[in-house]
């Protein structure tokens, strides 16, 4: 697992990190990124999800379908989630 400076096991410092991330798949998007707004929203294709599903999978260390973004569709949700799912990791 590729080290962050913060515990992407807490939702909350997960979110924060998702909500950069996700900004960059956003290049004419102006506003920041609301993480309780549906990552649908933003008019994100299906190659920029793979795109960002990828990047999560290759920076966390787990296996994220690029379904879970839909599945999960807010910043907040995702986190949520991908957090839950790497506190539940052996260590």
């Amino acid at each position: 697992m590729t080290t962050h400076g913060f515990d992407p096991a807490v939702p909350s410092e997960l979110q924060n990190w998702l909500v950069e991330r996700f900004a960059e798949y956003l290049p004419d998007f102006d506003e920041p990124v609301d993480p309780y707004r549906k990552l649908g929203e933003y008019g994100l294709d299906s190659i920029a999800v793979v795109a960002f599903a990828a990047e999560l999978e290759e920076q966390l260390g787990i296996a994220v379908d690029p379904t879970a973004i839909w599945d999960y569709p807010t910043v907040s949700e995702l986190a949520k989630h991908l957090a839950g799912r790497l506190a539940a990791q052996p260590q």
